[in-house]
């Protein structure tokens, strides 16, 4: 897990999300469309990312979280279907 310091605050704009993780604009998009990195949040009128969301998407990703991805898929599907 990352240090955590007063550089990374809890909730993130897109360039500081971007610096967080260490990759640039397009690959955010990326990630973000491909639902590997959660969608923004509108705070203050603009998107942002929970560091913490964040934190849990990385852990996911490097397998330290397993995700039961039959029910991940039928969330989405419920979510679509509503």
């Amino acid at each position: 897990m990352k240090e955590v310091s007063a550089r990374w605050p809890a909730m993130m704009s897109r360039k500081t999300a971007m610096e967080y993780l260490d990759i640039g604009e397009v690959a955010f998009e990326r990630e973000v469309a491909s639902g590997r990195i959660p969608v923004g949040i509108s705070f203050g009128g603009r998107p942002h990312w929970r560091r913490d969301a964040l934190d849990k998407a990385l852990a996911i990703l490097s397998g330290e979280i397993a995700v039961d991805h039959i029910a991940r898929f039928e969330e989405r599907r419920r979510g679509k279907a509503a």
